[in-house]
């Protein structure tokens, strides 16, 4: 099985930069990203991939990959893995109670 680098190497690098230079808004909140914050600040600038990785989403597509913050990338991560997992069933016993 051959290997994917996904968000890593040449290519993810090029892309990166060009979201960066061609997109100024958040694609999922529509609000501005201060492309000069650092990293880890959570309105930091990301690319996100619109359609997840996981999902079987092209890493290196152009099409695939918007500008978010941090914040609102990671938000949309969690919840569309959220809806994707099976919830728990709980039942009571209410003779026992």
């Amino acid at each position: 099985m051959a290997y994917s680098k996904g968000r890593a190497g040449t290519a993810w690098n090029k892309l990166r930069a060009q979201v960066f230079a061609e997109e100024t808004d958040c694609w999922i909140c529509g609000k501005y990203v201060d492309q000069e914050l650092p990293r880890t600040h959570p309105m930091s600038r990301t690319v996100d991939h619109v359609v997840e990785l996981w999902q079987q989403g092209a890493p290196t597509d152009r099409a695939n990959c918007r500008l978010a913050h941090r914040r609102c990338n990671t938000s949309k991560s969690n919840t569309t893995r959220a809806k994707g997992r099976p919830r728990a069933a709980f039942t009571v016993n209410t003779t026992a109670l």
